[in-house]
């Protein structure tokens, strides 16, 4: 059982949060239809941009009886449901960018292990004198995917009557975080203005990634003992949890049947979350 202080002041908190939560939902709803004030007290009767939807809505309402749960019925349970609440609002509303952030991460990290390869092949063709629209359109057609495709749609655009800096600048604005990419149309434009060699820009930037790869390969190997170090102790405290499970299941058991077992299988997750991602920025390799 809980002390009783620590009962109030949860209650306490809770109540003043609720509260706060249904005056800050009121003067949303009201200020959205409200005629609006400015400082110089004119009235402008513009419609609202944007209002709640039925899922937040929804949400609004959930919160609100996980609130009156925790305060009047069980505290342990009302915050639980209130999580979920919060957990479900962020999935709905940030999950499919997060998966098109991601999906796009991905591309961009196949395109730049590719775009090496590609360079060298843009250099044996201008060398031979080809012109920079021959050149894409060669390796709209030689490239491996994913980056065949993104080329590929640069010819299109270049076909429909863009130039070739423009259709490029296009694709580098698809992918902000290709650096790759963007090397090599800085490198573009800078010949186009200054009438530089190209060949020899790009020969410059294909001997800089070479050597970026050699010191990031390096680099991997040289913390591969730290990031299995780091996954082993991430592991450690679930296969530690399963062999005593294993030995005494009356030892572990209540872990998952009473609400402190809960509590303190939802802090050590909460736990386990941040050191695993501290371990990972830490470990993370930039040039």
């Amino acid at each position: 059982m809980m002390p009783a202080n620590m009962i109030n002041l949860l209650t306490s908190v809770c109540g003043f949060f609720g509260a706060g939560l249904i005056a800050g939902s009121a003067a949303y709803y009201f200020s959205n239809r409200l005629p609006k004030i400015t400082a110089f007290s004119k009235i402008s009767f513009n419609k609202p941009k944007s209002s709640l939807n039925a899922f937040q809505i929804g949400i609004l309402v959930a919160i609100l009886v996980s609130l009156t749960i925790c305060v009047l019925v069980d505290t342990f349970t009302g915050v639980f449901l209130m999580l979920a609440c919060v957990l479900t609002w962020y999935g709905k509303e940030r999950g499919p960018q997060l998966l098109e952030k991601r999906k796009k991460n991905k591309i961009q990290n196949q395109m730049s292990e590719l775009f090496p390869q590609a360079l060298g092949m843009c250099i044996q063709a201008l060398k031979t004198g080809q012109t920079v629209s021959q050149v894409l359109d060669y390796l709209s057609h030689e490239c491996s995917q994913p980056l065949r495709a993104e080329i590929a749609t640069v010819c299109a655009e270049m076909n429909l009557g863009l130039s070739a800096e423009a259709a490029l600048t296009k694709m580098g604005e698809r992918f902000p975080d290709f650096i790759e990419f963007h090397q090599f149309l800085e490198s573009y434009k800078i010949s186009r203005q200054t009438g530089a060699n190209l060949t020899h820009l790009l020969q410059v930037l294909l001997d800089g990634m070479e050597e970026k790869n050699r010191l990031l390969r390096k680099m991997n190997a040289m913390t591969s003992q730290a990031r299995l170090s780091g996954l082993v102790m991430g592991l450690l405290p679930f296969m530690l949890g399963l062999v005593f499970f294993v030995m005494d299941p009356s030892l572990m058991t209540p872990l998952f049947t009473t609400k402190a077992g809960w509590a303190i299988l939802l802090l050590a997750g909460i736990l386990e979350s941040i050191g695993f991602l501290w371990i990972r920025q830490l470990l993370r390799l930039e040039l």
